[in-house]
């Protein structure tokens, strides 16, 4: 019985390390597997692999258009008005009206319309690169645009991101630049926790993460979007 006791209570350990494991490798930002979509569309959305996996975990690009849970939308919904620079007590047909329009005329500024003097603007890029992928993706989780203009402005903060940057280590440390003069000016950022150069290494070093498993400079395999990509 003794011996009985023991083994439950290793497995019991193991499962619990396991579980553990699990927990962080997510905050760290998931793997491969969360991303079953095609190639085009997995290298768009991987942009926002920091803020998609901590904020949203597995539901960001595992589906065509995955739908948030009541709670994970209440959590997203004003991180998003506020990067839009729309009111957070509008209700969600006057977003959908609203939101279309402004993105299609502006989604390419967003964080890059007001850098402070002592900011470099090759950081900022990659600092926007990150939140357009994610709060674009999430607009469209949220119901507030077609899917056709989510993938057209993801395709096109895909492309802006391969011309400015040569590399995922390139990208990646200039996103972590960026993410912290953002902050160094008291500007609030959806991921919520310290972003480091060490632990970007970490991300480049692992083979499961998308960071580090697929090809930098690998273009679009088909378009995103059936409409024009001038209309976005």
């Amino acid at each position: 019985m003794l011996q009985i006791f023991f083994l439950g209570a290793a497995i019991w350990f193991i499962w619990k390390c396991v579980k553990a494991f699990r927990t962080q490798f997510a905050k760290r930002g998931g793997s491969l597997a969360a991303y079953k979509l095609g190639p085009a569309k997995n290298w768009a959305l991987a942009l926002a692999h920091p803020m998609a996996f901590q904020a949203i975990s597995d539901g960001f690009a595992d589906s065509e258009l995955p739908e948030p849970t009541d709670d994970l939308a209440t959590s997203l919904r004003p991180m998003a008005l506020h990067q839009f620079g729309l009111r957070t007590d509008l209700n969600d047909n006057t977003v959908r009206q609203q939101l279309p329009e402004l993105l299609r005329t502006r989604w390419w500024s967003l964080d890059l319309a007001a850098l402070h003097a002592d900011d470099d603007p090759r950081a900022a890029m990659a600092f926007a690169c990150v939140r357009v992928a994610f709060f674009v993706r999430t607009a469209a989780m949220l119901g507030w645009l077609s899917a056709d203009q989510q993938w057209t402005i993801l395709n096109n903060n895909a492309v802006r991101a391969r011309e400015c940057f040569g590399s995922w280590h390139d990208f990646a440390h200039a996103y972590v630049q960026g993410r912290q003069q953002w902050v160094a000016h008291s500007r609030a950022d959806a991921l919520g926790s310290m972003l480091t150069h060490e632990a970007v290494d970490q991300w480049l070093a692992d083979t499961k993460h998308p960071w580090n498993a697929w090809a930098w400079r690998t273009e679009p395999a088909q378009p995103l979007a059936q409409g024009a990509m001038a209309s976005a």
